[in-house]
Order: C-alpha cells, then structure tokens, then sequence
C-alpha cells in the first residue's frame, strides 16, 4: 500500500511538472520550452536585450557558467549605456582581421567569471545557486556602490552550507529579492541553476538595480559610431579578407560552415551612412544538382583578395578559376560552359549592389 502510495504521489508530481511548461516563441520565431511561472521574466530578459538566446529547446535544463556570464555582461552594459553585440561584434571582426584567438569573454574581463583553483575558467560546467549568487554580485558592484548595512543575517535553514567566499553575495541577493529559498526555508547552494532561473533572477536584477537609473559613467563598452557601424559585418564564421577606408568597409566570409555541400561566399558591406548589406559571390567555381537546382547547386569561387575604391562607392573581389566550370548531372554529363578559367574581377557598385564582371586569362 505504502508503495502503491509513493508511486501514485511521484506520478502527481511529474504530472504537475510536465503541466506547469508551455511553449513560447522567441522574437526570431523560435519555440522553447519554459515552465508557467518563469514564462514572463524570460520574456521580459528577451524584451529588453540582456538574453538573444543560445539554440535551446528547454530552459528548463541546468545552465553552464558561460550563459550567466554572458547574461549578467548585457546587465552591465546596460547600466554602463553601452551595446553589448555591437562591442562583441565589433571586437571579434578586429581579432579576425588580426588574426588573433578569440581570448578571454567580456564576462571574464569584466571579472564576473573568474578560474578554478587550477586556472580554468570551466566554462561549461553547470554553475550553483551559490555561484550564481557571486557572479549577480559582482556585476551589481560593478554599476552600483551602495552599501547595504540593514542587509538580514542569512536565515535559511542550510545556511551553513553556503560556501564562505559566497555568503555575502548570496546574502545581498537575498537582500535585494534577486534570490530566495528554493522551499522548507533552504537556499540549496549547490544545487544548480536553469537556464530560466538564471534569466529570472537577472531581470529581478535589472529591475530592481538597474532599470530607470542613471547611467554609470564607464567607458568599457565605448565605440565610435563608426566602430559601432561596421560591428554589423561580424560574422563568427571563416574570415577571409576585409578592406577598409574612411567611407566603406567590407569583409569576405566563407559561410558555407563543415559539412558537404556547396561552398558559400559572402560579402558583407558597410556604407558611410552605417548601412549594412550583405553579397554572394557571382563567380562559381562549379555546379552540382545533387546539392539542388539552381544557386541552391552553385558552389562559389573562392575570393583571392578585396579592396576598395578610392571614394568608397566601388567594392572590388578578385577570385581565380583554374579551370573550365560546367554544370553537372546526375548522369553523369556535363551542361554548357558557365565561367571559362581565368581570373575574375569583380565590381559591386555599394548604393545599388549591382555586381559585374570582367576576366583575364590565367598567366
């Protein structure tokens, strides 16, 4: 009986779980899994830019550490007044044209993540509530120096169990109604925190330190309107080129990704007025049906180099065919002549976005 009791109250609870989630849709379209009470703050974090989503399905499973690290960056820049994309992107395209390794996250700089005792940054293990309690608190310390003295002692019944390099900030959570006890009075500080735990408490964050307030006087996330400008051409896939002048800017990305199938070519460009558009190489270095009909079956040439006009109103690519390139069918033949080798040289005209084409043989 006792066992036919338990049974049926485990199966109440799942039921209960599963019927407290629903779906919602992201501003890209995307759907999610998020449990009732959460559904509103989530959306809230999307609303107002401190979240822009990492491809989950269910955020209702644990977070990692980068994902709060990254959430509680946009906090700080919103406070700072600054643009988190448009800092990241900026920066990411300046490491690119460098060639220089991604390095450290804005969260690591901004010293919201810190290492393990060996160094690593552990970047996708699944933080605790306690952790998580110690990165909000550094991020609010970051935009606010009030000093909280009427803060309560903690009084959660498993208070001892709080770490000692994290019962001050998990108190000051506590304070601020940013974290609260998980039931029975506990905290749970090794417990870990979901992906919607973490955006709730962030926007509870931002709510009740944040939103409304002055901005703080940091030149952190700083960038000139240009920079912040050509931070639209980023792109975190394979670099292969930029030009610039004090008009335009373009960057060539192969977008294609590693898998089999066509190879992708794409110019991006930035205009003296900020505009950014982005291009498909008109050159095609072969045609295959298998991977669909028309451009969808265009593989691109690759891009030897880029460079600008003068004036900034002319983009010029250049890409070399070592050979003849023809459709190709299924049965093995072959259709009429699409680009003979040579070298291409391409004008995009930057107000239109008309592309031409002239060719030269191969030296």
């Amino acid at each position: 009986m006792l066992k036919r009791g338990f049974a049926f109250a485990l199966a109440l609870v799942m039921l209960v779980s599963v019927a407290s989630a629903v779906e919602a849709v992201t501003p890209d379209g995307d759907t999610y899994e998020v449990s009732a009470w959460a559904q509103k703050d989530v959306a809230e974090a999307w609303n107002v830019g401190l979240y822009k989503g990492g491809g989950y399905e269910n955020y209702r499973m644990p977070a990692d550490r980068s994902l709060l690290g990254q959430v509680a960056a946009r906090l700080v820049a919103l406070a700072f007044g600054g643009d988190y994309d448009a800092y990241t992107g900026y920066r990411g395209l300046q490491r690119q044209i460098k060639d220089q390794p991604w390095g450290s996250t804005v969260a690591e700089e901004l010293g919201l993540l810190q290492g393990r005792e060996d160094g690593d940054m552990d970047y996708d293990a699944v933080i605790t509530r306690q952790e998580a309690a110690v990165v909000l608190a550094r991020a609010y310390r970051l935009y606010c120096d009030e000093v909280h003295d009427d803060a309560e002692p903690l009084s959660y019944a498993d208070s001892g169990m709080i770490a000692d390099w994290a019962e001050a900030d998990v108190q000051l959570m506590t304070h601020l109604g940013v974290m609260n006890g998980v039931g029975e009075n506990k905290f749970n500080p090794q417990g870990t925190c979901t992906i919607e735990q973490c955006l709730v408490t962030v926007v509870r964050l931002y709510e009740n330190t944040c939103k409304g307030k002055p901005v703080v006087e940091n030149d952190f996330f700083d960038l000139t309107p240009r920079q912040a400008a050509i931070s639209q051409a980023y792109r975190p896939v394979l670099y292969c080129g930029s030009a610039e002048n004090d008009k335009t800017f373009a960057v060539v990305y192969n977008t294609s990704g590693a898998y089999i199938g066509p190879t992708r070519m794409k110019v991006v460009v930035v205009d003296a007025a900020g505009t950014c558009a982005e291009y498909r190489t008109v050159i095609k270095e072969s045609h295959n049906i298998f991977w669909g009909a028309g451009e969808n079956g265009q593989s691109d040439a690759a891009i030897d180099k880029i460079w600008l006009s003068e004036d900034g109103s002319k983009v010029y690519y250049q890409s070399t065919l070592e050979e003849d390139v023809y459709p190709y069918y299924p049965d093995g033949t072959y259709g009429e002549l699409l680009f003979a080798k040579g070298v291409y040289t391409v004008t995009l005209d930057v107000a239109s976005g008309k592309q031409t084409y002239t060719r030269e043989d191969l030296r």
